[in-house]
């Protein structure tokens, strides 16, 4: 379980949230994209992205947007099923902004018959993705956080009985939770100048 929270500034000081005290920064030890920002838990096998995208505008609604944001994190080869969609309140940012979350999971493609579990990467039996979307419409821009919780089998909760169907989330998705919901109450964009535009 996450025991505390550090402040932490992201892409420079323009935005600030609160973040695990037990992540790292993902760009200390090896190459992070300028558009995204990364932590790894050091105790576990979470992930916290985030990233400032280009706004899609092809997508009828905000929701579809949302979908359409987390199929493009889904391999090809990948299932993935979105199993809610939610309102993420955000109360540093202007009112009404468009904000919106989704829980969902990818299950990885079976291994080829006669591959041994031990001749390939550990590979999660299935990974809970709690994806947030946030439309910055005037800045053209679609700020994403995503949450990844693989489950891996044999180590810690990941054995746990899980029913997403029947709300049975287990212990290492309710933690995830609980560090978007901190995300969604700390996170401020302090330099407004981080997603200009410049002249059309």
């Amino acid at each position: 379980m996450t025991a505390g929270f550090k402040h932490t500034e992201l892409f420079g000081e323009a935005i600030t949230v609160n973040i695990p005290n037990e992540y790292s920064d993902v760009s200390d030890i090896r190459q992070v994209p300028d558009h995204q920002e990364v932590y790894l838990s050091t105790t576990g096998f979470t992930s916290i992205i985030v990233e400032i995208a280009e706004r899609v505008s092809h997508p009828p609604t905000d929701h579809d947007a949302l979908k359409f944001h987390f199929e493009d994190i889904v391999l090809n080869e990948d299932t993935g099923k979105v199993w809610r969609i939610d309102d993420a309140p955000l109360p540093k940012f202007p009112q009404n902004t468009p904000a919106y979350s989704l829980l969902a999971t990818t299950i990885p493609k079976a291994a080829p018959d006669g591959i041994a579990p031990t001749s390939r990467p550990v590979t999660p039996a299935f990974t809970a993705v709690l994806l947030t979307l946030i439309r910055l419409v005037p800045q053209l821009t679609d700020l994403v956080i995503t949450i990844n919780i693989p489950h891996i089998p044999g180590h810690q909760e990941s054995n746990e009985p899980v029913d997403f169907e029947q709300g049975q989330l287990g212990s290492l998705v309710e933690d995830g939770r609980r560090i978007r919901d901190e995300i969604w109450r700390t996170l401020e964009i302090k330099d407004w100048g981080l997603f200009d535009v410049g002249d059309e």
